[in-house]
């Protein structure tokens, strides 16, 4: 393929989802769109699929079936999914990137959808709508219902950050969503190496819609997202090394509450609520997912990342919460 002709670079990160990742390549396979190319990296993936098919195999299966050009890379070490991003970012050739979870797939023509109308409006982040799907007995089922919230139409300047962050009209999923790769490859410059896997999009949504000129939402549905599975539903947590994941989340809001960009008063409060949200929620998996003989060693690697009086204010609100 000629790089100068690639169009939109579909960018998946694969760890360990094998079962679920010819249902994801199948529908990158099934765009009627000229322009296409896949950048998929093997994080360390080590599964297999029904028909005993590792990573590699599937995505050449893919290749051999679809003729869209693949780059493949293969991580031999652990690499945080924040940077997996990036390196997916920088791997890509397209004018636009769309990233795909491995255990989501796409609606067909949602390649030629969200193109048409960023093309139609010049959008620097063109937005559809998601629904979620559960697997059940093996079986696909589509509900009507959306894991994130939307809006439709155009939204332009400062106003891209204020729906998401202020307003929370939009989310900061990445899925969903047709961005410039211009202002991805901003983004990331923005932002630091960080050992993150939980809560990527966060920091990397944040950059994108401080940046961008404009955001266009269009009402058609073009995703579909996983609800019963992947790391972040509600599994005992029995070691400390997945607890030390979910706690590297403070680097993010970190990051957020020391950027010296020109912030209002309101988005910077916006963010301090954001990590007080996911501070009650770290409490909250401290108590009813960790399992009770780690919780003390548990809650001092919460302190260790957030700082103590941090923790014990977060506390505080929830006991006074739960006793008014």
């Amino acid at each position: 393929m000629n790089y100068k002709t690639c169009l939109i670079s579909i960018c998946i990160p694969v760890h360990n989802t094998e079962k679920l990742l010819p249902r994801c390549l199948d529908s990158v396979a099934e765009q009627k769109f000229d322009g296409l190319e896949l950048v998929l990296i093997n994080d360390q993936s080590m599964g297999k699929d029904e028909q005993g098919r590792n990573c590699k195999k599937i995505v050449r299966t893919f290749e051999k079936k679809s003729k869209i050009p693949v780059v493949y890379v293969v991580h031999n070490q652990y690499v945080p999914l924040l940077e997996t991003r990036r390196e997916l970012v920088e791997q890509a050739h397209g004018e636009y990137i769309l990233m795909v979870d491995s255990d989501d797939f796409l609606a067909p023509n949602a390649v030629q959808v969200l193109y048409n109308a960023a093309k139609e409006k010049g959008a620097d982040i063109t937005c559809a709508q998601e629904r979620i799907y559960k697997l059940k007995d093996g079986l696909i089922q589509i509900s009507d219902s959306q894991y994130s919230c939307f809006k439709a139409g155009e939204l332009f300047g400062r106003d891209v950050l204020d729906s998401w962050l202020v307003k929370e009209e939009t989310s900061a999923f990445l899925w969903a969503k047709l961005i410039k790769r211009e202002l991805f490859l901003r983004t990331m410059n923005a932002i630091p190496f960080m050992d993150n896997s939980l809560s990527v999009d966060t920091p990397i949504y944040f950059f994108l819609a401080y940046y961008a000129k404009s955001y266009y939402g269009i009402n058609d549905v073009v995703y579909y997202y996983l609800t019963n599975e992947g790391i972040t539903t509600n599994k005992p947590i029995t070691d400390l090394q997945s607890w030390r994941r979910h706690c590297t989340v403070a680097s993010i809001y970190t990051l957020l509450l020391t950027f010296e960009g020109d912030l209002t008063e309101e988005e910077r409060k916006a963010i301090r609520k954001m990590s007080r949200r996911f501070m009650k929620n770290s409490i909250e998996r401290l108590r009813e997912q960790v399992i009770p003989e780690l919780r003390p060693q548990a809650r001092e690697m919460l302190c260790e990342f957030w700082g103590t009086d941090y923790v014990e204010f977060v506390e505080e609100m929830l006991k006074k919460s739960t006793t008014s």
